[in-house]
């Protein structure tokens, strides 16, 4: 058996060293997001089946989806939180425009305690970073959030409008608004008759 020198073996292993070094390497994969941001009030329109457009100026996007009224506030009354119109637990949906003008209307029950024949339809609010209503009304809105103990800032409140129908008293000479409205994520406040405001949770 031949033993070849270690002289003559040198190069040998630097080539086999330089060859591995050289082999292409599997790319990793790229690293995946684990957190995925919360979906935003108007993407949850997308459950309606209808495409949303949250950054028009007067987009209903962040209204829309399916409703609960959990509180209500009753200005002037002598206890402003009592549901004198059994109106907690009635449900409303929110339909955005697309095939058709989008919505808002009740979904029940009728308890007969209050009328859930209001259909606004084309629901629209006005622009963000609007002074919308009166001062009056942002007085009432502030007292609401500050009596249901939740965070929320009265001034960002947006009018409520219905290119046809309505949704309460209009609040307007030309009958097209009908109070303000201050989406919060999985809450928002919404006006009815008698100046009451209304407190709706997102339903899954």
């Amino acid at each position: 058996m031949t033993i070849m020198p270690m002289a003559r073996l040198a190069p040998l292993l630097l080539l086999c060293s330089c060859g591995a070094a050289d082999q292409p390497k599997t790319a990793a994969p790229a690293a995946r997001e684990t957190g995925t941001a919360p979906a935003s009030p108007a993407a949850s329109g997308a459950a309606s089946g209808v495409d949303c457009e949250p950054d028009a100026p007067q987009s209903p996007c962040p209204l829309a989806g399916r409703w609960r009224i959990a509180r209500v506030y009753v200005p002037g009354a002598a206890d402003p939180l009592v549901d004198d119109r059994a109106m907690i637990g009635a449900t409303l949906t929110v339909a955005p425009p697309g095939d058709g003008p989008g919505a808002i209307r009740w979904d029940g029950p009728d308890t007969g305690q209050f009328d859930i024949g209001d259909v606004c339809t084309g629901p629209y609010l006005t622009p963000r970073f609007t002074p919308a209503g009166s001062a009056a009304a942002r007085r009432t809105l502030a007292a609401a959030l500050a009596a249901w103990r939740i965070p929320g800032d009265a001034a960002a409140a947006r009018a409520l409008g219905c290119d046809r129908g309505q949704w309460g008293v209009p609040t307007d000479p030309a009958g097209e608004r009908f109070g303000l409205v201050l989406p919060l994520g999985d809450r928002a406040v919404i006006p009815w008759y008698e100046g009451r405001l209304l407190l709706l949770e997102r339903r899954r």
